[in-house]
């Protein structure tokens, strides 16, 4: 199925025109109250505040795919990110053909300075890196810093110079998706004796916020284990060649991502293949019991494309310093465009909340009051990037920011503040231009943030998602076993971008 995309709203057209107006913006998607001691605040309720799955499928298989249960099939543990030709099945629904998406960067965070991760992610997610949060610990489980995993991030970084990622071992701001592989601690923190390293399998790297655990204290060679249990988060499983990244056992030889089609392994598992009907794309003859490690990787981030252009805020409303009567509906609404499939946005209220309102925002990454989910792949410029509908707001100041960044840390932002007045309507002054120019001296900004602005505090709430998917063949999962591996070469840089991905036919 070739996931729909986003119409572009009537709305999104004038606003690129950047022409300041104290016109209120036509407001066409349902909205809710934030609080219900200010119902003139309102949140949107468009379709990139849902799931993914509601999206496409809509509502009815949305409430069935919210309700599956992570389940055993074997010794394989599956969630409901795992997208599995059984879980489409039980939603009724055929295999996805590889979602028809065009590759997008992807960022990866090397956590190597201690974290404590929680079963639970309390928003809905089974997994999210940001919140620290993953089915593969079963309670709050704190894996200790690994001291000597310079070389080993240099390495995974070289692994993966080809694909278009960013590797870091500084936090990204929590609202923007990225995987986190965890380097610290022992299998037996989890249970998982004689494993490496454990991670799910998310077919066709369609969940971008997934958690890998990796554990020296149990084996050498962690980046070999890392390239494995990553590569799992974006739906590679294991091969029967040695000279693999995904051959099960690490068995410290010279590997890549073997770019052939081999025969999936069945030596840690009891035969059971998830993501059959995307290895099958790429190798056709397998009939979905062959993979292509290198192509597969290639459609889902592209061949790497450093990026140097910061994403653009085209133009925003209400313009900065406008004066907006409160007799009509306002929207505060934002166009952006960026040259790449991929970028985070957040837009933070900061001036005029509700009373009893301490804080509120939307972006990306499901870590907000409320979501951005335009999916792995888009064009930011048919995005409503819509924050709030003000109707009726009580007269006074009010001051907004909407910040945008890339996977290679390009990064723009603006802040804006308008007067509600009682009445109809007011005058303009001011006005936020096209094309990232702020034409009233206003305060946009390209200059970037630090990249790790988050924090290893972890998540929490109290969603039930649990369970593990070890790299031992009992539990689900990858295993990694230990064999003598020899020193790894040095290599890469301390932060690396690779480049833009497919499609498939």
């Amino acid at each position: 199925m070739i996931r729909p995309k986003h119409a572009l709203a009537s709305l999104l057209t004038l606003l690129a025109l950047g022409i300041p107006s104290a016109t209120a913006a036509p407001v066409s998607s349902p909205t809710h109250a934030i609080t219900a001691d200010a119902p003139w605040a309102r949140a949107i309720d468009d379709d990139l505040s849902k799931p993914l799955v509601e999206q496409w499928y809509g509502r009815e298989v949305a409430e069935a795919w919210r309700d599956l249960e992570p389940r055993w099939e074997g010794t394989q543990l599956f969630t409901r990110d795992s997208f599995d030709a059984d879980m489409l099945a039980t939603l009724g629904l055929d295999p996805i053909p590889a979602m028809n998406y065009e590759p997008s960067p992807g960022v990866v965070f090397v956590a190597m300075d201690g974290v404590t991760l929680s079963p639970n992610c309390g928003n809905g997610d089974t997994a999210n890196s940001a919140l620290n949060c993953s089915p593969l610990v079963s309670s709050q489980t704190t894996f200790p810093a690994f001291g000597a995993g310079a070389a080993e991030f240099q390495q995974l970084a070289a692994y993966y110079e080809d694909f278009d990622l960013v590797f870091t071992s500084n936090r990204p701001p929590d609202w923007l998706p990225y995987t986190m592989t965890v380097m610290g601690g022992s299998a037996a923190q989890i249970g998982a004796a004689g494993a490496c390293g454990i991670a799910n399998v998310a077919c066709d790297g369609l969940k971008r916020n997934h958690v890998s655990l990796n554990f020296p204290q149990s084996c050498n060679g962690m980046a070999e284990t890392a390239a494995q249990e990553t590569s799992h988060n974006w739906g590679l499983e294991h091969t029967d060649n040695p000279t693999d990244l995904l051959y099960p056992f690490n068995n410290g030889g010279f590997k890549t991502f073997v770019d052939d089609c081999m025969d999936i392994s069945d030596a840690t598992g009891d035969g059971i293949t998830n993501c059959g009907y995307i290895h099958e794309i790429y190798c056709e003859a397998g009939m979905g019991e062959q993979q292509n490690s290198y192509a597969e990787l290639m459609g889902v981030f592209g061949p790497r494309n450093p990026d140097t252009e910061a994403p653009q805020i085209v133009s925003i409303q209400p313009a900065d310093g406008a004066v907006v009567g409160n007799a009509d509906d306002i929207l505060v609404t934002a166009s952006i465009s960026d040259d790449s499939k991929f970028i985070g946005v957040n837009w933070t209220w900061l001036e005029g909340l509700p009373d009893g309102v301490e804080s509120y925002r939307r972006c990306t990454n499901n870590v907000c009051d409320q979501d951005f989910n335009p999916g792995v792949s888009f064009d930011a410029i048919d995005m409503p990037w819509d924050f709030v509908v003000l109707a009726g707001a009580p007269a006074g100041m009010y001051t907004f920011q909407v910040e945008a960044l890339d996977s290679y840390g390009n990064y723009a932002t603006e802040t804006i503040s308008f007067e509600i007045v009682d009445g109809s309507g007011g005058t303009t002054s001011g006005g936020s231009g096209s094309g990232g120019v702020d034409e009233s001296g206003g305060a946009m900004t390209t200059e970037q943030p630090p990249l790790g602005t988050g924090d290893d505090t972890g998540g929490g709430g109290d969603a039930t998602e649990s369970g593990g998917g070890q790299d031992d063949g009992s539990s689900g999962g990858c295993r990694v076993a230990q064999e003598d591996l020899g020193p790894m070469g040095a290599g890469l840089l301390g932060l690396l971008v690779l480049g833009l991905r497919r499609r498939r036919a």
